[in-house]
């Protein structure tokens, strides 16, 4: 996998607000949650529903569609919600400039 180098600056995230990006034509939902930004599969597994508009909750994004909840630091679904399976997670790094380069 090859790290991209991606729009969003760190410092245009806002803790707990889930953004979505298009990095190498995957689609990614980044999110600062306790202040490091972490990235997963975007499309929730379940029926293809937007996690990037879904709630956040802790660490745990729903989605939007169906509740499905999910994992932002590993992409693991929740257990209380079995329809879901789990989303790919990607490596994200943060340049001292604040630029973020995302896996995927």
């Amino acid at each position: 996998m090859a790290s991209t180098k991606i729009q969003v600056k760190k410092a245009d995230l806002k803790e707990g607000k889930p953004v979505g990006l298009d990095v190498n034509g995957k689609k990614v939902m980044l999110v600062l949650f306790g202040g490091k930004p972490y990235a997963i599969n975007s499309v929730c597994s379940h029926r293809g529903g937007p996690l990037e508009k879904g709630a956040m909750n802790g660490n745990v994004v729903t989605c939007p569609w169906h509740s499905a909840q999910y994992n932002v630091e590993n992409g693991n679904v929740i257990p209380q919600t079995p329809w879901g399976k789990h989303q790919d997670s990607y490596k994200v790094k943060v340049d001292p400039d604040g630029s973020i380069w995302v896996d995927a």
